[in-house]
């Protein structure tokens, strides 16, 4: 062979090899380039992506006995209700935002009062707030119990403690459309509130925009497809239906109808003080709009057995930032009991799983039992609705 053959076949030999060195070389580095490339994806991915879980509760209603109690416990004139509701703290504060129906005003310009006309220690607000809650809807039967000024008062207060939000009320109607937007993890919420009526009080005329009711049509219509606008999610509070009754009624099932053609993505019902059924409504859009008729009462001293069994209704939003669109899960109830003695003493709250026979059994109401509990929620919510602790049970 020539020298200058033999000093290319060498060239070519040396150059394959560096080629090989390069090509191994080189797809080491895409290799890692690519494992890089796909993990700054993936946090892209899941910064585009946010989850919210709400909790809402029904009737906050605080009768005698619930502040009597609160105010024996501190000995000074003071009022304590931290001990009613500290089973299910840990339940309220692990959710990212939490929703309940402040029955009773807590107006500072009135005496505290009962039924029929309520009026709550101001000390309730701090007491919600810490332990987890968010918002606080106030449209109900019971919001004009001391007439506009305690209404004034309350949504004064709620808005004034730090981490509430108050709905239903307002103080002119240049407010109506100027709803409040409460972001989470970049999830705007609107939350619009409104009550059937107000046991026969009046506003006076120049007062009037203070509440919006359920029969104000075109009022409602405004709000909600205007909280729709701005919102990513509009959460109507619907204070309607028949007291005590298992069933929702036409005025119920029409204005849930109503808001879900406007734009409302989930409809919470309270007032009648028991159960009543979970249900999807189709808006015009086509959207599957979830219902909660009403989740009965969170805690009140009230004497009959299927009043003492509230729902904790838990919802899961999603949004995908890239497309704006927004999912919401079906709603799952975990079950609260409120639990008293002989004479309406020693009120407390549990949640049904954490419920005995014995407390059963001893609950100051009279035939109480965990079969009863279990019988009573499944005729009305059924499996499909309940929390899974409960569907084996």
């Amino acid at each position: 062979m020539k020298t200058k053959q033999l000093i290319a076949l060498v060239l070519v030999v040396v150059l394959a090899c560096v080629g090989i060195g390069l090509s191994v070389s080189s797809s080491g580095s895409i290799d890692k380039d690519s494992i890089e490339l796909q993990s700054a994806q993936f946090q892209t991915t899941a910064k585009r992506m946010a989850t919210v879980n709400m909790l809402a509760v029904g009737d906050n209603l605080i009768h005698k006995p619930i502040y009597q109690q609160a105010q024996a416990r501190t000995g000074d004139g003071s009022y304590d209700f931290t001990p009613v509701y500290e089973n299910l703290k840990s339940v309220i504060s692990a959710s990212d935002i939490a929703v309940v129906n402040q029955e009773t005003m807590m107006s500072s310009l009135h005496e505290v009062s009962t039924y029929p006309c309520f009026n709550t220690p101001v000390v309730m607000a701090q007491t919600l707030a810490d332990l987890g809650f968010d918002v606080l809807s106030i449209a109900n039967n019971h919001m004009l119990d001391k007439s506009s000024k305690g209404l004034i008062s309350t949504l004064d207060l709620i808005n004034s403690t730090k981490g509430l939000l108050a709905a239903g009320a307002y103080h002119s109607r240049e407010e109506y459309t100027d709803i409040q937007i409460k972001d989470v993890k970049g999830i705007k919420f609107a939350f619009l509130s409104y009550t059937e009526h107000t046991n026969g009080i009046t506003l006076p005329e120049d007062k009037e925009d203070y509440i919006v009711y359920l029969s104000e049509l075109d009022d409602v219509k405004q709000q909600v497809e205007y909280a729709d606008r701005v919102a990513d999610v509009v959460v109507v509070s619907m204070h309607a239906g028949t007291e005590y009754s298992d069933s929702y009624n036409d005025i119920q099932s029409d204005f849930a109808q109503n808001v879900a053609d406007w734009g409302a993505d989930l409809v919470i019902g309270t007032h009648p003080h028991t159960l009543q059924p979970v249900e999807y409504v189709t808006s015009a859009s086509g959207k599957q709009v979830p219902v909660i008729y009403s989740l009965g009462n969170f805690v009140s001293a009230q004497d009959k057995p299927k009043r003492l069994i509230g729902g904790m209704a838990n919802i899961t939003f999603t949004k995908d930032f890239s497309t704006g669109e927004v999912t919401v899960s079906k709603p799952q109830l975990d079950i609260v009991i409120t639990h008293y003695k002989t004479g309406f003493s020693g009120i407390k709250l549990y949640r049904l799983a954490d419920y005995t026979d014995s407390l059963a059994a001893s609950n100051g109401v009279g035939g109480f039992s965990l079969d009863y509990i279990y019988n009573h929620v499944r005729n009305i919510i059924g499996d499909e609705y309940l929390i899974d602790e409960y569907k084996s049970k």
